[in-house]
């Protein structure tokens, strides 16, 4: 039988997930050099979360050269330094919902094409309508330097599994490092599908309210299947990167 997934219980168990995270998303592309970050809680310390050093690209990333850091803004991990966009991004989002326990950020071609159009996904697949009439929007305001930017993102992500950031890139946040990774996976596959559709006609076939509301109750209703896949991804970035948990 499949090994089921469990949540992490210690620090190092959460490092090797989230290492784990930034390798897949390094095989799927979703990578802009050293631009962008993906956070996780360090369980039993709801204060403390990890993310990628500074300057390492996510096919660099390994278990034990993520750095810790508190959401008072402290660095936990001696002798590193950390993308002050990222800092700016996930201790805000992470302090701002305590149900968030995984923030996840990319630069997509996709992603931001989405972002850049004024009524953002459209459900134009059914893998956007995971996030139907449940999508919050960030307006662009520079790079993310400015510490009093967080509550303002943070309030736009609000409950939402998905945030637009507009001229920016897709961001997503979930109750596990496997749940903010499917949503940033549905979210870029939707955002494909709606570059090519929009490619091909201005007049796309879209599904009545009432399925869109139906298919959105559906993927509701079985979050599972992202603990299923999760496990999958496990077992292939053990085959291709085994050196992740190192």
């Amino acid at each position: 039988m499949l090994e089921r997934w469990t949540p992490p219980t210690t620090e190092a168990d959460a490092r090797i997930e989230l290492a784990a995270a930034y390798r897949y998303a390094h095989d799927l592309g979703w990578t802009d050099l050293g631009a962008t970050h993906f956070s996780s809680r360090v369980p039993g310390e709801p204060d403390a979360y990890l993310i990628l050093q500074e300057g390492l690209f996510f096919n660099e990333v390994t278990a034990s050269n993520l750095v810790k850091l508190g959401l008072d803004g402290s660095v936990r991990t001696d002798g590193v330094s950390v993308n002050p966009a990222g800092v700016t991004i996930h201790q805000a989002t992470l302090a701002g919902n305590p149900n968030h326990q995984s923030v996840m950020h990319t630069h997509t071609i996709a992603g931001v094409a989405v972002c850049n159009h004024p009524e953002g996904l459209l459900p134009l697949s059914q893998h956007a309508l995971r996030f139907f009439d449940d999508v919050g929007r960030h307006s662009y305001e520079g790079v993310a330097l400015d510490g009093d930017e967080g509550p303002r993102l943070s309030a736009h992500l609000a409950d939402h599994e998905l945030l637009l950031l507009d001229n920016h890139g897709l961001l997503t946040a979930g109750l596990s490092v496997p749940h903010a990774f499917s949503a940033m996976y549905y979210a870029e596959i939707a955002c494909q599908m709606q570059v090519a559709t929009l490619s091909t006609t201005s007049d796309p076939v879209a599904p009545d309210i009432d399925t869109c509301r139906h298919t959105k109750k559906q993927h509701d209703d079985s979050h599972g299947y992202m603990y299923r896949d999760w496990m999958a991804i496990l077992r292939q970035v053990e085959r291709n990167h085994p050196d992740f948990a190192d």
